[in-house]
């Protein structure tokens, strides 16, 4: 198989994601800012995740306790950044949240210079440039008569972008000279031990999550265990397809992520309109979101080239 075709694979497995998050928010989310109850799901899953990989990874102590303290954090910035994330499906459209993320290689960079010694070029800060216009066009309201913008779910991505870089900082730092899966065990023990101390920190989230099993507690389970399984799954075929490709064009091809999106939201929208997906279809609502995230996808091209 292409190199091209098992790249493309792993963003649209998380779209898929994508889309399972919103369907989650929607049906589950309880009143303002009610995905508390998501938060600890999405955590707690992290224990069973660490478990997964301990039974079948040796070694887990095999690096240093400095090392398993930065894992650990980098795993409560998860939840935390996850937080943020669902906080934003909650008040728009996933189709204009997803775009989001395609400015964490643009703090990446960033984080990267100042603590990694890592260089940037003049097309590097071109292309982040590029990615800022997108956001700031899909950051726009075009639903109404007035335009404005949409600054509390700008506001929440933004949050949520930086703590993934400074996640995925910590993760490189550490595995750069190390065990992928070792590090990948004490990040979610970190995530899990994240979602015990809001679940038992937080009251709102405790009795969020206590509802939510009542209504759908094995079916919200069983949807963050599969998504968390198809992240990793996607994450994997990412991994592989360096491996065929160098890495620049897998990342670029990754960057398509916001359009698979779109087009999925709009396909199960015309399908089963405001059974999963509600995505907004008039053209001026449309129209700047396709241009937004063509901006994006422009700005990662140069990034990565």
């Amino acid at each position: 198989m292409s190199w091209f075709f098992i790249a493309l694979a792993a963003p649209f497995l998380w779209a898929l994601v994508n889309i399972s998050d919103q369907y989650l928010v929607g049906r589950y989310a309880v009143g303002k800012r009610g995905s508390g109850g998501l938060v600890l799901f999405s955590s707690l899953v992290g224990i069973f995740v660490a478990i997964g990989i301990g039974l079948f990874v040796p070694h887990l102590f095999s690096i240093s306790r400095l090392d398993i303290f930065l894992l650990l954090v980098a795993g409560a910035i998860t939840a935390f950044w996850v937080i943020l994330y669902l906080y934003a499906l909650e008040i728009e459209e996933v189709s204009s949240v997803v775009p989001w993320f395609l400015t964490i290689p643009v703090f990446g960079y960033g984080l990267g210079y100042i603590f990694l010694g890592e260089t940037l070029t003049r097309e590097q800060l071109l292309g982040a440039f590029i990615i800022l216009i997108g956001v700031f066009l899909i950051s726009i309201d075009f639903s109404g008569p007035k335009k404005k913008i949409k600054w509390v779910p700008a506001a929440y991505m933004l949050g949520a972008c930086f703590l993934i870089a400074v996640a995925g900082v910590l993760f490189k730092y550490v595995t750069i000279v190390g065990d992928f899966w070792v590090s990948s065990f004490w990040e979610y023990v970190g995530l899990g031990i994240s979602g015990l101390f809001l679940y038992i920190c937080i009251p709102k989230y405790r009795k969020e999550f206590h509802l939510m099993n009542q209504t759908g507690g094995w079916k919200i389970f069983a949807l963050n265990a599969a998504s968390e399984v198809t992240t990793i799954i996607g994450n994997m075929l990412t991994n592989y397809a360096f491996l065929l490709a160098p890495v620049t064009m897998v990342y670029l091809v990754s960057s398509f992520q916001p359009a698979i999106v779109l087009f999925l939201s709009i396909i199960l929208t015309e399908l089963a309109p405001g059974l999963i997906m509600h995505e907004d279809l008039k053209e001026r609502v449309l129209l700047p979101k396709v241009i937004a995230i063509a901006l994006m996808i422009a700005g990662s091209i140069i990034l990565f080239l």
